[in-house]
C-alpha cells in the first residue's frame, strides 16, 4: 500500500519538478537570451515571469475542470501540451514568440498545481497527508537545482546553450507521460455526489479559510519568486560572479532548500502547519531587514543561505493548507484559486524586482519584502491548524 502511495505521489509531483525547472532555468537562460534577442528592462522581466503569467490562467481554469471531469484525465493531457510548447520556446527567434510560447507552457504547468495537490490529498492517509503534500514542494526544489546544474554546462555554448537549457526538460516529460497511465482515479472524487459549481468555494461555510490561505500564498510568492528568480541577475549586475559561478552559487542555495524541505516533509505531520509557517515567515522577515547591511558576496551568500533554509518551511505549508481547508466537491477549484493568487503575487514580485534591481533600488526592495512577510504572519494566525483534519 505504501509503495503504491509513494509511486502515485512521485508521478503526481512530477509537474512540480517541471515547474521548478522551467521557472528557475529561465533566470539563467535570459542572461544569454539578451545577447541574441534584444530585450528592454520590461521585456527582460516579462520573459522571466512568462511561465508564471500563464500559470495564473491554468491553475484556476483547469482546477475547476478537474472537479468536473476528474484528476486522471487532466494528468494524461498536460504533459503532452508541455512538450509541444516547450519545443516552440526552444526555437523562438524573437521576444513575442518566446514570450507567448512560455505563457502557454505556464498554463500547462499551472494546471498541475490544483490537480496534483488535490489528487495527493485525496489518495493519501490523513496521518501522513502533510508528508506527501510536502513531497511535491521538494520536487519543485529538485527541478530548480537541476536547472542550475544544467546551466553550469550550457553557459559556454551561447545561443545553443539557452535553447538546450529549455529543451532538456522534454526528455523526462515524455517518460513520465507514459508512466502516468498507471494512475487510478481519485476515489474521493468518484464518490462526490454533486456537480461542482465554480463559486461554491465562496460559500459561507468555507470562504474565510480559503480566501486567507490564498492571500498568504499571494504574499509568499511575491517574496519567494521576486528574490529567487532575480537573484542570478542581481549577482550578475553587481559583478559579484561570472555566469558559471552564478549557477554554482544558486545550486548551493537550492541544495540548502532541498535539505530544509525534506526536514519539513518529515516533521509537518508531527508539528503541524501553522507553527512551521509562522517560524519561516518570522526568520525571513528578519533576514530581509539585515540583507542590505551585508551587500557583498560573502554577506549575500550567508544571508540568502538562511533565507533558503526558512523559505522551504513556508514553501511547503502554503501548498498544503489550501488542500486541507476545502472539500473534494470543489478542491481543485479552490486550490486553483489559491495557486492562482500565488502566481499573481509571483508575477508582481518578479517584475517589480526586475525593475528595481535595474534601477539600483535594492535596499528598499528588501525592506518591502520584510513588510510583506509581517503581514503573512498575521494572516496565518487567523487560520485553523489542519494537520488533524479528516478530508471530506
Amino acid at each position: 500500500m505504501e509503495n503504491s502511495v509513494n509511486k502515485t505521489t512521485i508521478l503526481s509531483s512530477f509537474g512540480m519538478f517541471l515547474d521548478g525547472y522551467q521557472l528557475t532555468v529561465i533566470a539563467f537562460a535570459v542572461i544569454l537570451i539578451q545577447n541574441y534577442i534584444p530585450l528592454s528592462s520590461l521585456e527582460y522581466g516579462l520573459i522571466i515571469a512568462s511561465v508564471i503569467i500563464g500559470a495564473i490562467i491554468g491553475t484556476i481554469m483547469v482546477g475547476y475542470i478537474s472537479d468536473l471531469f476528474g484528476r486522471r484525465r487532466i494528468y494524461l493531457s498536460t504533459l503532452i501540451f508541455f512538450i509541444i510548447f516547450d519545443l516552440i520556446s526552444v526555437f523562438s527567434v524573437n521576444f513575442i514568440m518566446l514570450f507567448i510560447s512560455r505563457v502557454f507552457l505556464g498554463i500547462v504547468l499551472g494546471a498541475e498545481y490544483p490537480v496534483a495537490n488535490s489528487y495527493i490529498a485525496e489518495v493519501t492517509p490523513d496521518e501522513k497527508r502533510g508528508f506527501y503534500l510536502a513531497m511535491a514542494t521538494v520536487f519543485f526544489s529538485i527541478g530548480s537545482i537541476s536547472s542550475a546544474i544544467v546551466a553550469i554546462f550550457m553557459f559556454p555554448l551561447g545561443n545553443l546553450g539557452w535553447r538546450l537549457m529549455l529543451a532538456l526538460a522534454v526528455i523526462p516529460a515524455i517518460i513520465v507521460e507514459f508512466m502516468r497511465f498507471s494512475l487510478p482515479e481519485s476515489k474521493m472524487w468518484e464518490q462526490k455526489k454533486e456537480k461542482t459549481k465554480f463559486f461554491q468555494m465562496f460559500s459561507k461555510k468555507y470562504y474565510k479559510n480559503i480566501v486567507i490561505a490564498a492571500l498568504i500564498w499571494f504574499l509568499y510568492d511575491i517574496v519567494a519568486y521576486g528574490l529567487s528568480l532575480t537573484l542570478p541577475t542581481i549577482l550578475k549586475l553587481g559583478h559579484f560572479v561570472t555566469n558559471v559561478d552564478n549557477a554554482i552559487v544558486t545550486t548551493f542555495f537550492l541544495i540548502i532548500g532541498i535539505i530544509s524541505g525534506i526536514f519539513v516533509m518529515m516533521k509537518v505531520d508531527k508539528y503541524g502547519r501553522k507553527g512551521i509557517q509562522i517560524t519561516g515567515f518570522i526568520f525571513m522577515a528578519a533576514l530581509f531587514l539585515v540583507l542590505p547591511h551585508f551587500y557583498y558576496l560573502a554577506g549575500i551568500i550567508t544571508i540568502v543561505s538562511f533565507l533558503e533554509l526558512f523559505n522551504a518551511f513556508d514553501g511547503a505549508t502554503v501548498g498544503i493548507i489550501p488542500a486541507e481547508v476545502t472539500v473534494t466537491e470543489f478542491r481543485g477549484t479552490s486550490y486553483g484559486f489559491s495557486s492562482m493568487m500565488g502566481k499573481i503575487g509571483a508575477v508582481i514580485g518578479v517584475i517589480a524586482m526586475s525593475l528595481l534591481i535595474h534601477g539600483k533600488n535594492y535596499f528598499n526592495a528588501y525592506y518591502f519584502l520584510a513588510a510583506i512577510m509581517a503581514v503573512a504572519i498575521l494572516l496565518t494566525l487567523l487560520l485553523p491548524e489542519t494537520k488533524k483534519i479528516v478530508l471530506k
